[in-house]
């Protein structure tokens, strides 16, 4: 009875045969649907005509270099890069100090703390759109018509990422002890903040700025609903004028992006920065 008890007990662990499966399955599911944007948009062949002889011919990235030279592409691209850049500097100006204090000081505050990072994504973005102009209109009206209103709303869509990011950048490096070590010692709280947990920071700064850049590259409702130029919202534009030309943009950007957060994830493993990736 006892070995059936400790049988029924072991934890279940998958085989390197279901491993891999998985690995497959799941790398299937993101490389088809690209293989199938990049063929209709470089390869000029209807899928009615496809042939294998006809497989290699018909392609052509015109239409992507059409969409690269475009002035309104390029506009909306310096507008993204714009918020991508403010942005980060907002979300780690809020989170950085608030996160540190909470682990240093109240780590039980953390539960509530990561429970108030997610009501952004509670309450649907239309109807906070709606709300925040509603509020706002009559009093700062510029703020609003300027493309610069869109940083808050992404700030706040980005917080869980950020700060799951810092929290458990925090906890891998155990910045309790450092702080009680420091302290100890009689290093005050900005000194311990920006000469022995900053430091220690830096690889989960740089994800979380990685995770806010590519969902500031990727967000289309809030830049549409409040009629701004972004890079998401001119593609759609783009891409009723020109489907291939605007179809490759797309393609090239989720590329450039996933591109982008492998090497930082890389660079920072070389430094021997770990990415902490649990509670992410």
């Amino acid at each position: 009875m006892d070995e059936l008890l400790s049988a029924g007990s072991r934890r279940w662990r998958p085989t390197g045969v279901v491993k891999w499966a998985f690995l497959i399955c799941v790398g299937l599911f993101f490389l088809v649907p690209m293989l199938a944007m990049a063929r209709f948009a470089f390869q000029a062949v209807p899928m009615a005509l496809l042939t294998p002889d006809k497989f290699f011919t018909g392609w052509s990235v015109s239409g992507l270099g059409a969409a690269l030279t475009d002035p309104d592409i390029l506009t909306a691209a310096k507008n993204s890069l714009m918020l991508v850049v403010l942005a980060i500097i907002l979300n780690l100006v809020l989170l950085v100090p608030l996160s540190i204090i909470t682990e240093v000081r109240n780590p039980a505050l953390r539960p509530y703390l990561t429970a108030l990072t997610l009501l952004p994504w509670v309450i649907p973005p239309i109807a906070l759109v709606v709300g925040v102009s509603a509020t706002f209109r009559a009093t700062v009206p510029w703020f609003l018509a300027s493309i610069f209103s869109l940083v808050p709303f992404y700030a706040l869509w980005a917080m869980p990422f950020t700060y799951r990011a810092l929290d458990a950048g925090l906890q891998a490096i155990n910045a309790r002890t450092l702080y009680e070590a420091a302290r100890s010692m009689g290093a005050s709280l900005g000194t311990i903040i920006f000469k022995v947990l900053l430091p220690n920071m830096r690889a989960s700064m740089v994800a979380a700025a990685a995770l806010t850049a590519a969902m500031v590259l990727g967000e289309f409702v809030f830049a549409s609903l409040l009629l701004k130029k972004t890079l998401p919202t001119e593609m759609v534009i783009y891409q009723r004028s020109d489907p291939r030309g605007g179809l490759g943009l797309a393609l090239l950007v989720m590329i450039l992006t996933a591109l982008a957060i492998g090497l930082v994830v890389r660079t920072l493993r070389k430094r021997g920065l770990n990415v902490q990736t649990t509670g992410m």
